[in-house]
């Protein structure tokens, strides 16, 4: 770590009024209570925040929960990112529903170590205390919480805090330091305004870091602004890192631009989704069994949504039964693979379970007729191997996605993901243009494709010399760069010629005979021969002849590359007529030195609407050369 400090996440659970705020304060001196009415009920209603320096150098911020059911969404908010809990037990009840409850949503979470903390033993003796012990042993069996230490403590005589503070501390250093490398990302908890110094918001810095003066997206809305200045835990600071309770001022923007449950991150790599595939575990204390349709509290990092369940793997999940599930979203949430969860059921709203999202940006809705897809994918992203999951997202959608795509497809870091992929380019089993990830075998299908397209628009278009690259590019929906190597890679094997931007199957010539275009050729010569020097302008053939534009086009393309017609302007003359009009134009020039646009039109008795094109024309090939209004004669053919 830069400053070479740890920093540690302590959270804490339990039911109402089993002194949770105080075994805080006991702990810390400080009194997470912010509210008055918090003081005047006696209760954490909102979250609370400490800090706790411990004697081995970890500095440790402790985020105090609300016990109470009506503001279990409120710990829900304070619950994500949580290294360690401290799970409560009031000596003098034991085992209470909001416990139960709080144990399910750590479990829920992800959380992996905790410290049971026997609080209130100045109230009960040595031997319902050791009651209290068994009960609270065996309701932990088979939990994260089973075998972790247990410590009785007496917030108001302070026996047993020492004892629980080095127990802290032995565990800070089992705990595995957040990422610093990984983007940021910072779930507001708290939003308002502070005279003279504008909006500023609270989070606990999930991963990465932040320094004052970078620039920060807020998700999902996607507004860009900049950091102002930062406190960890109450003082100012140049940066943060993962771990740490943050403050940060932002600038440009109100407090009701941003509130609970927004994202600040690093900008352009997160994208906001109003859907997650999922690993779904319904609790075994849960009541009720779930089918698809079920409304839920969908409660993700500090926000908290409705939304709606549906079944991929199954028709029903029975309580302590885990699925794959898609959960659809009411707003946008901005989730990262492999992030924690929690369910609670909509009405009555208690926690019913919880898990891990597999998928954070699903394509589509699921439908029941695409189950076995839906399965295969999720079979690969639930199989915590990062790498397959990296070549199975190339592999279904060629090009897709970018290295900044897979911060959030597989939650790596942007330096883990270049090394990734660059191993995977070394071992052949990936490409990359551009930026974009191609599967290692989509060069050769992408070849194929080039020359079935192109065989294809011989086909439909018999007289055109070839399609163009732009159109071919647009067909094959592939970036530039791509097509480039592809067919620079198919022209040195011989199997394309490219000739000004246009490509053909080598040995391909163009012929109207016996096609469809034969006639329509045969009837704009017509129009052009009869026309001698006054022909129609292109755009007219098309209603003149009732054909599509389009085909019009390739006719008069097919007479200049293989009849010797010349376009001038926007119209198209026969080479005979040309003959003509240069044989006219030498007839002159052997008399006189210069021409007029008058002379010139007298000779073939047009308008100035086809004479000016004309000497344009062949002021353009050089066989003319201007000088003020006359021309002279240049390297007339």
């Amino acid at each position: 770590m830069s400053n070479g400090k740890k920093f540690l996440v302590i959270g804490t659970a339990g039911h109402i009024d089993h002194g949770k705020t105080t075994l805080i304060k006991a702990l810390t001196g400080i009194d997470t209570d912010r509210w008055e009415e918090e003081k005047k009920r006696g209760m954490t209603i909102d979250l609370g925040f400490a800090n706790l320096q411990l004697p081995g150098g970890v500095l440790a911020g402790i985020v105090d929960v609300p016990g109470h059911e009506k503001f279990i969404k409120n710990m829900l908010a304070g619950a994500h990112g949580i290294d360690l809990v401290l799970f409560v037990v009031a000596a003098d009840e034991g085992i209470m529903p909001q416990t139960k409850e709080h144990l399910t949503v750590c479990q829920m979470l992800g959380t992996k170590r905790g410290i049971v903390v026997l609080t209130k033993k100045d109230l009960v003796d040595e031997e319902w205390l050791e009651l209290v012990k068994e009960e609270t042993k065996e309701f932990l069996k088979g939990t994260f919480l089973e075998n972790s230490p247990i410590i009785p403590v007496s917030a108001k005589s302070g026996e047993g805090i020492e004892e629980l503070v080095a127990e802290i501390d032995r565990l800070s250093w089992e705990i595995e330091p957040k990422s610093l490398k990984g983007i940021l990302r910072l779930p507001v908890d708290r939003s308002f305004t502070i005279k003279g110094f504008g909006t500023v918001i609270t989070g606990t810095l999930l991963s990465g870091k932040t320094c004052v003066g970078d620039t920060v997206e807020i998700l999902p809305a996607g507004k860009v602004v900049k950091i102002r200045s930062i406190q960890v835990h109450g003082k100012s600071v140049d940066e943060a890192f993962a771990g740490q309770r943050t403050a940060l001022n932002l600038s440009d923007v109100s407090k009701e631009e941003v509130r609970r449950g927004d994202l600040v991150a690093t900008p352009n790599y997160l994208k906001p989704s109003d859907k997650v595939d999922v690993e779904l575990t319904l609790s075994k204390d849960a009541d009720l069994i779930v089918q698809s349709g079920h409304k839920v509290h969908f409660h993700h990092l500090t926000k908290e949504v409705e939304g709606e369940v549906y079944l991929i793997d199954r028709d029903e999940l029975l309580p302590g039964e885990r699925c794959f599930a898609q959960i659809r979203l009411k707003e946008e949430v901005v989730p990262v693979f492999e992030d924690r969860f929690v369910i609670r059921n909509y009405s009555p709203a208690r926690v019913i379970g919880g898990g891990k999202i597999l998928n954070p940006l699903p394509e589509r809705k699921f439908r029941r007729r695409f189950r076995d897809l839906w399965l295969e994918d999720l079979k690969v992203l639930s199989g915590n191997d990062k790498k397959a999951i990296f070549v199975h997202y190339v592999e279904k959608f060629p090009g897709k996605f970018s290295e900044k795509d897979f911060v959030q497809l597989i939650n790596l870091s942007p330096e883990k993901i270049s090394q990734l992929v660059e191993e995977m380019i070394q071992e052949g089993k990936i490409l990359s243009f551009s930026g974009r990830l191609y599967p290692s075998g989509y060069v050769e299908e992408l070849k194929e494709k080039v020359l079935s397209t192109v065989e294809n628009y011989h086909k439909e278009y018999p007289i055109s010399e070839g399609i163009n690259k732009e159109s071919l590019r647009t067909r094959l929906n592939v970036i530039p760069e791509l097509l480039a190597q592809v067919l620079k890679e198919l022209i040195e094997s011989e199997r394309l010629v490219e000739s000004g931007g246009v490509v053909k199957i080598s040995g391909f010539i163009p012929e109207a005979e016996g096609t469809r275009f034969e006639e329509l050729v045969r009837k704009v010569e017509e129009l052009i021969t009869s026309s001698g020097f006054t022909p129609p302008e292109i755009r007219e053939f098309s209603s003149l002849l009732s054909v599509p534009e389009e085909d019009v086009n390739i006719v008069v393309n097919y007479l200049m590359n293989r009849k010797g017609y010349e376009k001038v302007g926007n119209f198209i003359y026969h080479p005979d007529t040309m003959k003509r009009i240069r044989e006219i134009l030498r007839k002159h020039f052997d008399k006189k030195e210069t021409l007029t646009v008058g002379e010139f039109k007298d000779y073939l008795g047009i308008s100035r609407k086809f004479a000016i094109p004309l000497l344009e024309y062949f002021d353009s090939t050089g066989e003319l050369i201007r000088k003020g209004n006359e021309r002279i004669k240049g390297n007339l053919k």
